[in-house]
């Protein structure tokens, strides 16, 4: 009698080979980001304007550093955090082949994602005559 070898249920399951903490932090982020209502009093003055666009200007570019940053060494923390020989031989693959110009384009492509979600959060505040 021949038993049939049958998959194993984490090589069927692809879901794993996908999974990416950067985007993961990216769609909680712009969750949190869009559906933020801050409590201000209508009386209340608002900000002096240099303050104002500090806070936006902030808004903008710490996201654009995280993300760019998450994303420059998204594979070395995949290295360090997987939990499976397949992930982490995958995750060391893409580490060896890693250089400084693939990094610079991982870091200006985060931080254009980062920007852009903080600037959609500015021209919603702008929009909405709210501070952040």
């Amino acid at each position: 009698m021949l038993l049939k070898h049958q998959p194993c249920s984490l090589h069927m399951d692809k879901r794993h080979d996908y999974y990416s903490p950067v985007t993961e932090g990216l769609s909680e982020f712009a969750k949190d980001a869009l559906s933020y209502k801050p409590e201000s009093d209508p009386d209340e003055p608002r900000d002096a304007l240099w303050l104002r666009w500090l806070k936006f200007s902030s808004v903008i570019i710490l996201p654009a550093l995280v993300v760019g940053l998450g994303f420059v060494f998204e594979d070395y923390v995949m290295h360090s955090n997987s939990t499976t020989a397949y992930q982490r031989s995958r995750a060391e693959k893409r580490v060896q082949r890693d250089s400084v110009g693939a990094m610079k384009i991982r870091f200006l492509v985060g931080s254009g994602i980062g920007g852009s979600l903080g600037l959609i959060y500015v021209v919603r505040c702008i929009v909405r005559k709210v501070d952040p």
